[in-house]
């Protein structure tokens, strides 16, 4: 059915999925860079982590157990514990992913610069080229993705089973003494970095919607494919520190094609750098495929830009998710480093992992229909590892990735102010004390005044002002007005009103102004009380302005005439769907019933503004 994603994928597609997100280029690069930092007793670390990371990866086997529906990790948070902490996990994922697919993307020019390296416009072509290729194929549709994932995946387990054998006969065990000759000064950073070849257990979650029985193969596919990558890293890592003395590993960049290369000759290594770019492709198609559902999801739940959760009619396919995660890769790969890249990776995972094993916790008090019920204390031991390796990053990557977070805090804003009016309340009694100072800096005084005029207000007039806020434009019109006149002013914030009303004790004369706070109705008033309405800011945040404005036509007397201020793109945010065009405006009036409209558009380098005026006749 257009508009809907197609459960097209079956058990095979998410073991591979699964095995494909996680055995990415990291289990290529990482052992070199892990054993350079600890030595060859960097092994049991790998061990280590690996163990520990089984409990994050169980609370994804009971999260996948207990829904089926698209979005992964930002469902089960949202479940779990709200619409804020599911978007923060949903926001965190995409992040998340981004930076992964641009690191990875980087991990290919470092083995590409095996045979030839390349400068900085060829390294762009590079780029392009692989995230556009791989988005393109995905686009095409997820069966698409899937079997090119079932190719690369298997082709991934080649590539790892031949370096194993070829490997395992060559390891010397004397390259494992001494185990520490660095000591374990590095043993938290070494942690942070191996803990990254395990993440991406939530890729394959995240397209639950597009999977047959879903609570039954998406977690038997984490359990397998969990296994498999286990038994695989384990030998990988051991014939990389077998095969080559740490010492010559630790400033490698393709440890495991220098490994070979050592043991065989430039052959065997050449063939091992093709490998790793078949294991980057496959990865970079995994996270490419799954992650795109994420913004899909929740803009489906009105909890992102409504323009994401838009499928291709065509394809059924997330189309704009993809297409803004491709660029937003690219910028990624074109201006970050593999190194800093994968620890501000860690960051945004560890943080998205800890969120995750808190819903686990909380979910248990709900009553889902769970296949799989973990003991509460691996949920437990889940958050308490995460919360131990984030003090491992370094301070301002970590920071930096809680700033990357934070900047999706606007946008969740944005969204809740449009669709939800106990939010919009909450948040302007919260800012209330802010608007005086941040108001006069968007659209200043002389654009109310205009506003003001428009509406050709005159003295003995009834005017309605819709959304007073501050009551900045309450003083004006009080003038307007005189003592014959009379001023209405309605806003949904108490807060908002309270400082109206201190703003109108101040003036000479106590001008007839009522103050009315405004519940469920729109308009609480008898059918043509005003002669002119007046509204600033307003209609962008209806989901269809039209019934509010039917509202304004109810209440107007015959002749009246609204005069309204509103905000198309406004410091980035795209503009509301009425104000695509002068006439797309015009026709939304008429629907209400309004005639003579004007419309007149003005542009700052922060804003677009548009006055429109309408009668009724």
């Amino acid at each position: 059915m257009a508009g809907e994603l197609k459960k097209d994928l079956g058990l095979i597609h998410v073991i591979m999925l699964c095995a494909g997100a996680i055995m990415g280029t990291g289990i290529f690069i990482i052992p070199g860079v892990a054993g350079g930092l600890m030595g060859p007793g960097s092994i049991i670390l790998w061990v280590l982590i690996g163990l520990l990371t089984v409990p994050i990866s169980l609370c994804f086997v009971e999260l996948a157990s207990s829904y089926n529906v698209t979005g992964g990790p930002y469902v089960y948070v949202r479940e779990a514990m709200g619409d804020f902490w599911g978007f923060i996990t949903g926001w965190t994922a995409w992040l998340m992913a981004c930076i992964y697919i641009g690191t990875h993307t980087i991990a290919i020019r470092y083995y590409i610069s095996y045979f030839y390296e390349l400068s900085f416009v060829e390294s762009a072509v590079l780029y392009a080229g692989v995230i556009g290729i791989i988005t393109i194929i995905n686009y095409a549709g997820v069966k698409q993705g899937g079997r090119m994932q079932l190719f690369l995946t298997l082709g991934t387990f080649t590539v790892l089973a031949v370096f194993i054998i070829f490997g395992l006969p060559k390891v010397d065990l004397a390259n494992f003494d001494p185990l520490f000759p660095l000591g374990l000064s590095a043993l938290g950073m070494t942690a942070v970095l191996i803990v990254e070849p395990f993440i991406g257990w939530e890729t394959t979650t995240v397209i639950a919607g597009e999977v047959r029985d879903t609570k039954r193969n998406i977690p038997l596919g984490l359990v397998i494919s969990t296994i498999m990558i286990m038994i695989f890293y384990l030998l990988t890592v051991f014939v990389t520190l077998g095969v080559m003395n740490w010492e010559l590993l630790k400033d490698s960049v393709s440890p495991m094609a220098d490994v070979l290369a050592f043991a065989y000759g430039s052959y065997m290594g050449a063939m091992m750098t093709g490998g790793a770019i078949i294991v980057s492709l496959a990865c970079l198609n995994a996270w490419i495929l799954t992650t795109a559902r994420v913004p899909y999801a929740m803009a489906k739940d009105r909890l992102f830009l409504e323009s994401f959760s838009k499928v291709d009619r065509r394809f059924n396919t997330p189309s704009r998710s993809l297409l803004v995660q491709a660029i937003i890769a690219f910028i990624i790969a074109l201006t970050g480093s593999y190194e800093g890249a994968v620890l501000l990776l860690m960051a945004n995972a560890l943080i998205l992992y800890a969120l995750c094993a808190l819903a686990v916790i909380k979910l248990k008090k709900k009553p889902v229909d769970r296949l799989i019920d973990l003991p509460v204390v691996i949920p437990g031991m889940a958050f308490v590892l995460c919360m131990i390796l984030l003090t491992q990053i370094p301070f301002e990557l970590l920071l930096s990735g809680l700033m990357l977070i934070a900047c999706g805090i606007p946008i969740y804003t944005m969204i809740r102010v449009t669709y939800d009016k106990k939010f919009l309340e909450k948040f302007y009694n919260t800012f209330s004390p802010l608007y005086d100072v941040v108001s006069p800096l968007w659209y200043g005084k002389g654009r109310r005044e205009k506003v003001i005029e428009m509406a050709d207000v005159k003295p003995g007039d009834i005017v309605l002002d819709y959304g007073c806020a501050t009551g900045s434009d309450v003083l004006h019109l009080a003038e307007k007005v005189g003592s014959d006149g009379k001023i209405v002013a309605i806003d949904i914030s108490l807060k908002q009103l309270e400082r109206s009303v201190q703003k109108v004790k101040n003036l000479p004369g106590h001008p007839n102004v009522v103050f009315v706070k405004e519940e469920k109705e729109f308009m609480p008033f008898e059918n043509m009380t005003f002669d002119k309405i007046i509204s600033v800011g307003v209609l962008s945040y209806q989901n269809d302005p039209t019934e509010l404005l039917k509202e304004f036509r109810r209440v107007l007397r015959k002749g009246g005439k609204v005069s309204i201020l509103d905000f198309g793109r406004a410091l980035f945010v795209p503009k509301a769907k009425y104000l695509k065009s002068n006439d797309a405006i015009r026709k939304t009036f008429n629907n209400a019933g309004f005639k003579e409209i004007n419309v007149e558009k003005a542009s700052s380098m922060s804003a677009d503004f548009y006055y429109i005026t309408a009668e009724k006749k």
